[in-house]
């Protein structure tokens, strides 16, 4: 058969042994074999994959029954500048249950305010999927979190709240965090990405409940109060132990409740050092200035008076000590009387105001 025109340009095969046939042939046999391999080698492989996936199947993530959110709200104005929050939330059968420390430190040495603790407890008529708005934490992608977080490398943040929420999953615990900036609370075109905007929403709904948010409380105290007693509960006993130390960022939590329950210091005071030609019948401390108190302006104020014959202060002159503190004086003296020794004669007084704080470790 080689001798037959045609035949001399085909090469050998050895498909079948001892036949010769066309080459091309042979590749078309081998490239079809080839490909029947490859299919039921494709098939394999897609019903191996489909069997393990129905046994791995990841079950659907139900929704938790109970959530705990840390807040750090951060305000760049002060003091206090920084109230840090630990709020647990709990499904019951129709409502929830809910409870929430607020740990606020303290200021240096000399500030009126040292750290404190509150706390309140309280329930919702709510359920837990019209709390959360009928989402799931637990089914919020990790890229679209970390995708909001990166906003915070965009802008410059002077005030806001990192917030972490803590929810059991059907896989184990997890952790969310969200960062509130300052143009998402003030910024009348803020552009809040979707999860950011939703913790947004949770927490103004908490917030009803809990009462006075941090936003409202006052920057200075304008009357000395005494300083309150850490609660006794649950929650701030965990706080206390470090349970919620890690939620935040820098600050341990633990030693802010630590601090808070250590003996006050003396508040600042205020008391009459001399008083000429007599004592008073009637004598109104001044009022320690807050903003003194801030600036840690303390001293003695020395102010000069004539008595009318009625007893009471006329042409008062404040001679010398802190500015700061000469308006309180005055403020006091006027309403000062004299008994009827005294009426008719020039008057004198010196006032002492005290911060009594101990040395700055600061």
């Amino acid at each position: 058969h080689g001798g037959r025109r045609g035949w001399g340009k085909f090469a050998h095969s050895s498909i079948v042994p001892g036949i010769r046939f066309p080459a091309h042939f042979a590749q078309q046999r081998y490239n079809l074999a080839d490909m029947r391999t490859a299919v039921r080698f494709a098939l394999l492989i897609l019903v191996s994959s489909a069997a393990f996936a129905a046994k791995h199947k990841a079950a659907p993530q139900q929704l938790p029954q109970s959530i705990v959110i840390a807040r750090h709200s951060f305000i760049d104005v002060g003091p206090p500048f920084d109230f840090y929050e630990i709020i647990r939330v709990k499904a019951q059968s129709n409502y929830l249950e809910m409870d929430r420390a607020l740990v606020i430190p303290g200021g240096s040495a000399c500030m009126a305010a040292p750290s404190s603790v509150e706390y309140f407890a309280g329930t919702m008529a709510e359920s837990m999927d019209q709390l959360l708005r009928g989402k799931n934490p637990c089914g919020i992608p990790e890229k679209d979190l970390h995708k909001e977080l990166k906003r915070r490398k965009h802008y410059s943040v002077f005030s806001g709240a990192d917030v972490t929420m803590q929810v059991q999953c059907t896989t184990g615990p997890r952790r969310i965090r969200m960062d509130i900036l300052d143009r998402d609370l003030f910024d009348p075109a803020p552009g809040t990405p979707p999860n950011t905007s939703w913790t947004m929403e949770v927490l103004a709904d908490l917030d009803k409940v809990i009462g006075q948010g941090v936003w409202d409380k006052p920057m200075f105290s304008m009357a000395a109060a005494p300083q309150p007693r850490v609660p006794d509960t649950e929650l701030v006993g965990e706080i206390r132990a470090g349970k919620y130390d890690d939620f935040f960022d820098q600050e341990h939590v633990s030693a802010i409740v630590l601090d808070a329950d250590k003996p006050a210091q003396p508040p600042p005071g205020v008391s009459i050092e001399s008083v000429m030609p007599s004592a008073p019948l009637k004598s109104k401390l001044p009022l320690y200035p807050p903003i003194a108190k801030a600036a840690r302006v303390q001293g003695e104020v020395e102010a000069t008076f004539d008595i009318r014959a009625d007893g009471t202060v006329a042409n008062l002159a404040v001679v010398s000590g802190p500015r700061m503190l000469q308006q309180a004086v005055s403020d006091a003296l006027r309403e000062w009387t004299f008994p009827r020794e005294s009426w008719g004669k020039a008057g004198q007084a010196k006032i002492l105001f005290n911060l009594n704080c101990p040395p700055d470790k600061h």
